[in-house]
């Protein structure tokens, strides 16, 4: 008998070289610019990614912003 427990979500495959680096970025606070599929761009710090969204902390005090991962044409730290 199965349960809705024997089912695991897919997981962020960190041997991954770009997640890896995402997760380094997260890490160690590196503000960045994101560019999207859309021309805009994106300033802050990464809080947390996963399968399909990035988590952006635009600055102090304001909520996080959620960007759909397959959005994102580019990250760029700002170090």
């Amino acid at each position: 008998m199965n349960s809705s427990f024997d089912r695991r979500a897919p997981t962020l495959d960190t041997t991954q070289p770009g997640i890896r680096h995402i997760q380094d970025l997260i890490r160690h606070t590196t503000p960045v610019r994101l560019l999207l599929s859309t021309g805009d761009s994106l300033e802050g710090i990464l809080r947390w990614q996963d399968l399909r969204y990035l988590a952006l902390c635009p600055g102090e005090d304001q909520p996080l912003t959620l960007i759909n991962r397959e959005a994102v044409v580019l990250i760029r730290s700002l170090l």
